[in-house]
């Protein structure tokens, strides 16, 4: 990659630096919480105009539903390279029951001790901002071959039905996509994400007898909370899931008992219901077909052990399989990523699977090849109090995307 374009591209960051983490500021004060407001429309009409304002224009408007917007921006190139998409999510989880253990404002952006404080910094309104501007100082230095395009959407913290996996399939031209997820999980930059984990969402419903709690001694009945609580236990250890082992690392699939746990009436009741639910992160050669068949055979064993046992599994819609994704080590995205954070950081993170899920299965099933994690923060503090992200990781980012797209997308009169 030419010289003059690299240090004209970092010659306009670093003249942005300020710019960079107000952008990512004002995204936070902008409520995009799904649950409860599921409203995207705010957050996309202030990109919109600030991109404009950069020179990027304003984007073209995605929707399934008016208040679900996605925002699609390409930057033309001057032709004979591939396009690259940069895709960000501009959706939250909600604060939750965690607000009272923030130290600021969640909606209320703090810069202190070199990190930028609220909710969405880190997952994923860092790298949002990150792209914004490496788009526009790769315009500032002359451009690209090949297109660039910013795919910013809704929904991807409840299941993409809206986001990712409506727009997807409406994409044309995209060679390769990156997903600026935030990629470490103990530091920064901890690795470069080639495959993230797929979810399977379900609740175990279980029924007793609802009747008065004095009677507990004199009558038979099931207290449907403790039955509950006796299978969160054992589906925790028992649950057999096979998985083929994957070339990255020793990594296995995960379930996460208990996200969500609902029983009981009131005082002076015998629970006639309760239920839990379930999240299962599954990984590449994983089906859903599979999966089934593991949690029914767990749930047939738990009937044989228990006769007086009346349970049911329900899977969570939307959220009932969302597959795994995975990128080739040797595609040509994969190394241009890591050259330009070996360019950044002076050393490229090691290649590793995402822990989470996120929208790179949509782009992949679209057929875009996408790495599924490369950005600025540590996952650790999303979907928690106090979410942060460091300034410097946002400068990082915003270098490391543009000079990804540099070596990918080409420059004119160049080969990629």
């Amino acid at each position: 990659m030419s010289a003059a374009v690299v240090d004209a591209i970092d010659a306009y960051l670093d003249r942005r630096r300020d710019e960079l983490v107000e952008l990512c500021a004002e995204l936070v004060a902008i409520d995009s919480q799904i649950p409860p407001h599921a409203d995207e429309r705010a957050i996309v009409a202030f990109l919109a105009d600030r991109m404009e304002a950069l020179g990027l224009g304003r984007g073209q408007v995605v929707a399934a539903v008016p208040e679900r917007p996605n925002l699609v921006t390409r930057v033309r190139g001057s032709g004979g390279g591939p396009t690259l998409a940069l895709n960000g999510h501009l959706d939250t989880k909600p604060i939750g029951e965690a607000r009272r253990l923030w130290d600021s404002d969640p909606l209320g952006p703090e810069l202190r001790d070199g990190h930028l404080y609220g909710l969405g910094t880190t997952d994923m309104k860092g790298a949002v901002a990150a792209m914004v501007y490496a788009a526009a100082a790769l315009v500032e230095a002359g451009g690209l071959a090949g297109d660039l395009v910013l795919a910013f959407v809704a929904d991807e913290e409840a299941g993409a039905n809206y986001g990712a996996r409506f727009l997807a399939p409406r994409l044309e031209g995209i060679d390769a996509c990156l997903v600026g997820e935030p990629s470490g999980w103990e530091r920064d930059w901890q690795g470069l994400h080639l495959v993230s984990r797929g979810l399977c969402c379900f609740r175990i419903r279980v029924r007793g007898t609802q009747m008065h709690s004095s009677l507990s001694d004199r009558m038979p009945s099931v207290n449907a909370s403790l039955r509950m609580a006796d299978l969160m236990v054992r589906i925790r250890d028992e649950l057999r899931l096979d998985h083929p082992p994957h070339p990255l690392g020793d990594v296995a699939p995960t379930v996460n008992v208990g996200v969500l746990v609902e029983g009981g009436v009131y005082f002076g009741v015998v629970p006639g219901s309760a239920e839990f639910a379930c999240d299962l992160r599954t990984l590449p050669g994983m089906t859903a077909e599979q999966v089934r068949a593991a949690i029914d055979a767990w749930l047939d064993e738990r009937r044989a052990a228990d006769p007086d046992l009346d349970v049911e599994v329900a899977y969570e819609d939307g959220l009932e399989w969302i597959p795994a994704a995975e990128i080739p080590a040797d595609h040509p995205l994969v190394d241009a990523a890591a050259s330009a954070a070996a360019d950044v950081l002076g050393t490229s993170p090691p290649l590793s699977v995402f822990p989470g899920t996120c929208d790179a299965p949509w782009f992949a099933g679209a057929g875009i090849p996408t790495i599924p994690s490369f950005g600025p923060g540590v996952l650790t503090c999303a979907h928690g109090p106090n979410e942060r992200v460091s300034v410097e990781s946002l400068h990082q980012a915003a270098r490391i995307y543009a000079h990804t797209a540099a070596r990918y997308c080409g420059l004119p009169g160049k080969e990629p």
